[in-house]
């Protein structure tokens, strides 16, 4: 079920960590704890990337409807002024403004969300490599030491 205050309620991280048996890697080293740091700070930024332009389409869209409520206040004067023939030719260039002005607002929402998503992809696909750079380190410093280890028991 959807929990609209905890949307990430269905993904619980401790329970995919736990799950998670990564051979001879202490998930309680500074390395590993670290990363995770990382890991949420990405995630809070690619989140803060996304509010921001959640905030910026809203605003938008907005402006894009006070300038259609006053364009449409124009319009109706505009319109009652003429005769039938003016009348008819004001209101087809009108409709036809309106069109070419809707074009316009819908490429500049659509910038708007594919500059949010970039940003967040951004974020996210960096943190993502750069911890797997960061996993590739911790596993082969638990290994280096479990190898030590064994063989001192050996010896």
């Amino acid at each position: 079920m959807f929990n609209a205050n905890n949307p990430f309620e269905m993904f619980d991280f401790q329970k995919v960590l736990s799950a998670t048996k990564l051979p001879n890697v202490d998930v309680n080293s500074a390395n590993y704890i670290d990363a995770q740091k990382k890991t949420l700070e990405a995630v809070a930024g690619a989140s803060k990337a996304v509010f921001e332009g959640v905030n910026a389409f809203a605003s938008k869209q907005v402006e894009i409807l006070n300038t259609a409520i006053s364009s449409a206040k124009e319009a109706t004067t505009e319109v009652a002024k003429g005769n039938t023939q003016d009348q008819a030719a004001k209101s087809i260039e009108l409709v036809k403004k309106a069109i070419v002005e809707a074009q316009k607002n819908v490429a500049e929402l659509s910038k708007i969300n594919e500059k949010t998503a970039n940003e967040a992809y951004q974020i996210l696909n960096t943190r993502f490599l750069d911890g797997l750079t960061e996993l590739k380190k911790v596993v082969s410093e638990e290994t280096a030491k479990a190898t030590v280890k064994a063989e001192t028991t050996k010896n």
